[in-house]
């Protein structure tokens, strides 16, 4: 019998894979996705030669009061490249400095140092233009502007709702929850109040009275009736964003990809291509799969490391196993995350702390614990093996063993795909359908 050899990335090492090639129904890898040759001219040509929309110099005029949405120092979306640019563009249409505001979109998260926000945009940005961290809590700064047909009240950043125009900025990325992260996402969660973030997130799941667990239309890449991502759509619709501007950035963190325009059209076309550079799509199920997230800092801690599970779940046979290489040199990661896993004992009672107070890092956690319940998942990790079996997997201290226990739970003659980009990269089951948007 023969085998391959699969390098994964572990932390910032190489763990070898020896895979029998009877069992490996594929390698799965994206192509290099080559970064634009001059990041800034890309970003003014989108701004210039936009989707769906006049171009930015002709939606703005000299005495318009204009706020730029920009994400946070959580996120990276080359704002030192945007923000840039878009502020020129206003000052070529006759906007003054003074007369432009960036409201950070932090949605639930902290504010900024002065130290991070020159970090962000650079110190001639925030020596120029007013810069205002959102803050989802306090109601002085916030304005209803009324409720989505799903009843989410919606409140949002004060300077947002009294501005002239506004252009949102951010990046594309798949995402586990809302199918897609960009676009509307820079209004809610960016510069919505909790109360609204929380009703809006909570869409996601099934009432208890419907017995519980995620809506089926809730995932990565899904947007059609996804019941979060509609009623994010919603909210922005409420407040009209003149403009849009989003990169799509490569492996190494640099835009690959620049879409701007008509905050619906310009963001769809994003998503495609999002889907185009990151998708995975295989025509079966594998009985097991083996992960690695890409490396650090991926995997420097469990939080980070589950999308790399997230992504690929939508592959695996029901009753199958995974196995995610993941170093997680800082441990289990947020608290919230490692609090819904291990201080709450059943999926009624998890779900009933979300309903309480939801919080992105415990829908995660939540999702991890309902992907262990219907399937197998074996960690390489460097945690201690009684803290992965507290965490409800199956530790395994190398690459052979996880092998062995793989075969013990399946038989020797399973089928399985290796995936070492799998933070990445999302796989879809390929149905001859298109999969945008949600399939």
């Amino acid at each position: 019998m023969g085998f391959k050899e699969v390098e994964l990335k572990y932390g910032r090492k190489v763990v070898k894979l020896q895979i029998p090639e009877d069992n490996l129904l594929g390698v799965l890898k994206t192509g290099n996705i080559p970064a634009v040759d001059d990041e800034r001219q890309a970003v003014v040509n989108a701004l210039r030669n936009p989707i769906a929309s006049p171009p930015l110099h002709e939606i703005v005029k000299a005495g318009d009061k204009v706020v730029i949405i920009a994400s946070d120092i959580t996120r990276n979306a080359r704002n030192p490249v945007v923000i840039p640019a878009v502020i020129d563009e206003l000052k070529g249409a006759g906007v003054k400095p003074e007369d432009m505001t960036i409201v950070v979109a932090t949605g639930t998260h902290r504010g900024h140092s002065r130290e991070e926000l020159e970090y962000l945009f650079g110190a001639d940005v925030i020596e120029q233009v007013r810069v205002v961290d959102h803050d989802s809590r306090n109601r002085d700064n916030l304005v209803h502007i009324g409720t989505t047909s799903r009843g989410t009240p919606v409140w949002i950043n004060r300077l947002v709702a009294e501005a002239d125009k506004v252009i949102i900025t951010g990046g594309i990325v798949y995402h586990s929850m809302a199918g897609f992260g960009g676009g509307r996402k820079a209004i809610c969660p960016g510069v919505s109040s909790f109360e609204t973030i929380q009703h809006n997130h909570k869409l996601m799941l099934n009432p208890p009275e419907k017995g519980g667990g995620l809506k089926p239309t809730v995932g990565c890449g899904k947007l059609k009736d996804n019941p979060m991502a509609e009623d994010m759509e919603e909210i922005a619709g409420m407040v009209k964003p003149s403009f849009m501007v989003n990169v799509i950035l490569n492996d190494e963190g640099r835009i690959a990809r620049v879409v701007a325009g008509d905050y619906r059209e310009a963001f769809r076309e994003g998503c495609r291509t999002v889907e185009e550079f990151f998708s995975l799509k295989v025509k079966e199920r594998a009985d097991a799969l083996f992960l690695s997230c890409g490396g650090f800092p991926k995997d420097i801690n469990l939080y980070q490391a589950t999308k790399a599970v997230e992504n690929s779940m939508g592959v695996l046979k029901e009753g199958g196993a995974v196995v995610l290489f993941a170093e997680c040199p800082e441990g289990v990661g947020h608290d919230d995350f490692r609090r819904i896993i291990l201080e709450f004992k059943t999926r009624r009672e998890r779900e009933e702390e979300l309903w309480r107070e939801f919080t992105i890092a415990k829908g995660v956690g939540y999702m991890l614990t309902l992907n262990c319940e219907k399937h197998r998942v074996i960690l390489v990790s460097n945690f201690d093996p009684k803290d992965v079996q507290e965490l409800g997997m199956i530790p395994a201290q190398d690459a052979k063993q996880a092998l062995e226990i793989v075969e013990e739970i399946l038989g020797s003659h399973y089928k399985a795909y290796v995936v070492p980009e799998a933070g990445s990269s999302v796989l879809f089951l390929s149905d001859g359908i298109e999969l945008f948007p949600g399939k």
